[in-house]
C-alpha cells in the first residue's frame, strides 16, 4: 500500500479533512434552532424507544412542506451508536463528511488524471466551506455527500457493464436521501437525473428501473404513509411550495438584476469555497444602473479573479469536451454540463434570497471547473513561448495554485478555529468580517451552553425549583432543550412577564455584545439582579423576582410521556408508535385518537 503514492497521498488528504471536521468537534459545534429541533425529536426517541420517530422530516423553509424524515433516522442510529447527546446524534454526520472526501476523488477520477483529481480533493477536504458545515447537524449538511454519490453512481450506471444495473439502484438510494435533505435538491436533483439519463440512453434492463423505483419508493415510505392518513396534506404542500417558488413575485428586481445578482453570488461563493476567503464581490444592478456597493467595493478585486476563473473553467469544460473521444469521460463532461446549467437557472428567480447553505448542492462543481480551469491554463502555458523562454511549465504553475488554495483555506480554517475558542473565555470577542458561511454574527458553540447549563444546574440544586429562561431568540430552545436533557423542569420566561412564579429559578442570557442594558431594562422593574457571569461571547443574570410581581406559587408541568398538540392549520405530523396503535388525529381535539 505505501508503495503506491497516489493511495498514500489520498490517505493524507482523508486524514487531514477528518482532522479539521474532528477537532473540537463536540464541544465547538454550532447548535441552535434548527439543531435544538432535531436533537429534542432524537432525544425522545431515545428515551420512549423508536416508535416515537416521525414519518416526516423538518419544513422546508418558507414553507408547510415536510422533507423526509432520514435525517431522523440516521441521527437516530448515531445517538444509538455514540451517545444521547447533541454531540452524539450527529457524529453520523461527521463520518459522512468525511466519507465523501474519497467519493469525490473517485468521481472526479472519471475524467481527471492522478495529479489534478488528488489536487482537487486536497482543495475539497482543506475548505473552509467544506469543514464548517461539515461539524454541525442540519439537514442541508449531508447534501455533499449523498450528491456526490448520486451523481458518481449515476455515471457507473452509464457504463455498458454488468454492474450498470446495481449502480442504478444504488444511485436511487443516494437520490431518497438527497430528496429528504433540502427542497431545491428536492427539485433539482431528479430533473438533472432525467436529463442525462434522456442524453445518454443507458443500456439497463426494465427490472433494474423497477427496481430502482422500488427501493426509492421504500425509502419514502414513511411520507407516503403520513400522505394517506391526511388526504394528501404534504403532497398538497408540495405543489403549492413548486408554484410559489416558480412564480415571480418578487417585483423590486427584474430578471436582469437576477442574473447579474446570480452571478455575483456565484462568484462570491466560488472564492469563498476555494480560498476560505470571505471577501469578494462584484457589482450588481441598482436603481437601474450597475453599482459597485457593500460587497463588491470591499471584494472587487478577488470577486473579478473568481468570475474569471469561472469563465476559464467554462471555456475549459467546451475545449474538452470538443476534443474528447472517451465515451466514460464524455458521459462526465455532459453530466457536469446539465449539472451546471440547471442549478445556475434554478437559482436565477431565487437570486435575492439565496443562502450560503444552497452552495451545498453544486459545490463538488465549483472544484470540478476549478479542475477545467487548472487543465486550460496548464496547456495554455505549455504552448506559450514565454514558458519556454523563462523555463516554466503548466504542470509546475498548477500545482503552485493548488497548494495556494489548500494552504488559504488552512490558514483559514485556523482562524475560525480560533474564533471559536475565543467565543467561550473572551468577553471581547468580535467578528472582524462579515460571516458568508453561517451568517452569524459572533460565535456561539454548544459546550459554551453546556458551561452555562453547569453553571445554572448549580444554582438549581438549592432549591430543586424549576428553571425559566429568557435569550434571543436563535439560542433560547437549544438552552431549555439543554436544560431538559439535565433532567431540569425549564419554560421560557413570557414576553410580557405577566406570569412570575415564586417557585422558580430565573435566569436571563443576552450575547455580551448586544446592548446589556436595553435588553434588561424590562426584567430589571420585575426582579432583582442576584448573580451575574461571563462565559465570553454569552453573559447570563440570575434574577431575584420582586414579591409585588409574583403571581402564582408554582408552573404546574405535564407528567410523564404525552403527545404534542398540533394547530388545525398544520398539516399533522404522524410518529410510527401512532400508526402503530392505529390512531388518526382530530382536528376538534387536537389529538391522535384511536380509529
Amino acid at each position: 500500500m505505501f508503495k503506491d503514492k497516489t493511495l498514500l497521498v489520498l490517505l493524507v488528504i482523508i486524514s487531514l479533512g477528518a482532522f479539521l471536521r474532528g477537532y473540537h468537534f463536540g464541544d465547538w459545534m454550532h447548535y441552535q434552532l434548527d439543531q435544538a429541533r432535531d436533537f429534542r425529536i432524537i432525544h425522545s426517541a431515545m428515551e420512549y424507544g423508536p416508535g416515537e420517530l416521525p414519518l416526516q422530516g423538518p419544513r422546508a423553509a418558507g414553507s408547510f412542506l415536510r422533507l423526509g424524515p432520514l435525517l431522523y433516522y440516521l441521527e437516530y442510529l448515531s445517538a444509538l451508536i455514540f451517545g444521547n447527546t447533541p454531540a452524539g446524534s450527529v457524529v453520523i454526520i461527521l463520518l459522512l463528511n468525511i466519507a465523501v472526501i474519497p467519493v469525490f476523488y473517485l468521481f472526479i477520477r472519471q475524467f481527471f488524471d492522478k495529479k489534478i483529481s488528488l489536487g482537487l480533493t486536497g482543495i475539497f477536504s482543506t475548505s473552509l466551506f467544506m469543514v464548517v458545515y461539515s461539524r454541525f447537524g442540519w439537514n442541508p449538511t449531508l447534501l455533499p455527500f449523498f450528491m456526490t454519490f448520486f451523481f458518481y453512481s449515476i455515471l457507473k450506471a452509464s457504463e455498458d457493464n454488468k454492474k450498470a444495473g446495481w449502480w442504478l439502484v444504488l444511485s436511487s438510494v443516494a437520490l431518497a436521501f438527497v430528496t429528504n435533505m433540502h427542497f431545491i435538491a428536492l427539485v433539482v436533483t431528479p430533473l438533472i437525473a432525467i436529463t442525462y439519463f434522456i442524453w445518454i440512453r443507458p443500456k439497463i434492463t426494465l427490472k433494474w428501473w423497477l427496481l430502482s423505483v422500488a427501493v426509492f419508493s421504500f425509502l419514502n415510505l414513511p411520507l407516503i404513509i403520513n400522505d394517506l392518513k391526511t388526504n394528501g396534506e404534504n403532497l398538497k404542500e408540495f405543489s403549492h411550495a413548486l408554484l410559489d417558488r416558480s412564480e415571480d413575485k418578487d417585483s423590486k428586481h427584474n430578471i436582469i438584476a437576477k442574473g447579474i445578482k446570480n452571478i455575483g453570488a456565484h462568484a462570491q461563493y466560488n472564492w469563498i469555497i476555494l480560498t476560505g476567503h470571505q471577501v469578494a464581490g462584484l457589482p450588481e444592478w441598482y436603481n437601474g444602473e450597475v453599482q459597485c456597493r457593500k460587497d463588491c467595493a470591499r471584494g472587487f478585486g478577488q470577486g473579478s479573479v473568481s468570475l474569471v476563473m469561472i469563465i476559464l473553467g467554462i471555456i475549459g469544460w467546451v475545449w474538452s469536451y470538443r476534443k474528447e473521444k472517451n465515451k466514460k469521460k464524455k458521459n462526465f463532461l455532459k453530466l457536469v454540463a446539465i449539472w451546471v446549467t440547471i442549478t445556475f437557472l434554478i437559482f436565477i428567480p431565487l437570486a435575492y434570497d439565496i443562502a450560503p447553505r444552497f452552495f451545498l448542492l453544486n459545490a463538488p462543481l465549483i472544484f470540478i471547473l476549478f479542475g477545467f480551469a487548472l487543465k486550460l491554463i496548464e496547456k495554455r502555458i505549455d504552448k506559450s513561448k514565454i514558458a519556454n523562454i523563462i523555463k516554466i511549465n503548466g504542470r509546475t504553475v498548477i500545482i503552485v495554485i493548488i497548494f495556494g488554495s489548500i494552504f488559504s483555506n488552512i490558514f483559514f480554517t485556523i482562524k475560525y478555529f480560533q474564533g471559536l475558542a475565543d467565543s467561550s473565555k473572551n468577553k471581547n470577542f468580535v467578528l472582524s468580517y462579515n460571516d458568508r458561511i453561517l451568517k452569524e454574527k459572533t460565535r456561539i458553540t454548544l459546550g459554551q451552553m453546556q458551561e452555562i447549563m453547569k453553571w445554572i444546574k448549580e444554582r438549581q440544586r438549592k432549591n430543586g425549583y424549576p428553571v425559566f429562561i429568557s435569550a434571543q431568540s436563535e439560542y433560547e430552545r437549544a438552552l431549555l432543550g439543554l436544560a431538559s436533557i439535565n433532567n431540569m423542569q425549564s419554560s421560557s420566561i413570557p414576553d410580557k412577564l405577566d406570569t412570575i412564579f415564586k417557585e422558580g429559578n430565573y435566569f436571563v442570557i443576552i450575547r455580551t455584545q448586544s446592548n446589556q442594558n436595553k435588553l434588561l431594562s424590562k426584567f430589571k422593574k420585575i426582579a432583582t439582579i442576584t448573580e451575574d457571569k461571563n462565559f465570553g461571547t454569552l453573559t447570563i443574570y440570575h434574577l431575584q423576582p420582586k414579591e409585588e410581581f409574583i403571581s402564582a406559587k408554582k408552573k404546574v408541568f405535564k407528567q410523564g410521556h404525552e403527545d404534542r398538540t398540533f394547530s388545525g392549520s398544520v398539516q399533522p405530523r404522524y410518529l410510527w408508535r401512532q400508526i402503530v396503535e392505529g390512531c388518526s388525529y382530530n382536528n376538534k381535539e387536537g389529538k391522535c385518537l384511536k380509529d
